[in-house]
């Protein structure tokens, strides 16, 4: 068997490497309950101006609910974008009329949490972010996502 030239060998190397530091960036593994997946291919660079309901995006949570306001990159899925009319009747979230969920009213730790309030017609460049698990941290604590703080659209593989 032909041993490969160091020339070779050394390409070869060099796209391992950058495949190597590039898969990182384009996989996310969640490990909360709140989503049914747990891995999801990123598309880094989004166009932000073409989400639309039913897609996973991650973005940057900040949080004072958060234990010391730490900055955290979360996926959740986009439940009502801009023109879609959110209203909350009795802590139930609702979507041009389609229930999404209720809120709840403490937290695991027993903590009183407060409600996102809105109702209307959802602004421009905002998001309502939003999971069927009862635990789910969302947008009815925490409010809109901006979607230019969407840092890659979340596609689902596992």
């Amino acid at each position: 068997m032909q041993q490969p030239s160091p020339h070779r060998l050394f390409i070869f190397m060099c796209v391992l490497v950058a495949a190597g530091t590039s898969i990182p960036e384009r996989i996310s593994v969640t490990i909360t309950p709140s989503l049914r997946n747990r891995i999801f291919l990123l598309d880094r660079y989004p166009n932000t101006g073409s989400i639309q309901k039913n897609q996973y995006v991650l973005f940057i949570l900040r949080s004072e609910i958060i234990e010391g306001s730490k900055t955290n990159k979360v996926i959740k899925k986009v439940a009502c974008v801009q023109g879609d009319e959110l209203f909350v009747r009795e802590r139930s979230y609702f979507c041009n009329d389609r229930y999404l969920g209720a809120a709840k009213e403490y937290s695991l730790k027993g903590e009183k949490l407060t409600h996102f309030p809105f109702q209307g017609i959802i602004p421009e460049g905002k998001l309502f972010v939003f999971s069927n698990h009862v635990d789910s941290f969302d947008s009815r604590y925490f409010g809109f996502v901006r979607r230019d703080d969407v840092l890659a659209i979340a596609h689902p593989i596992l």
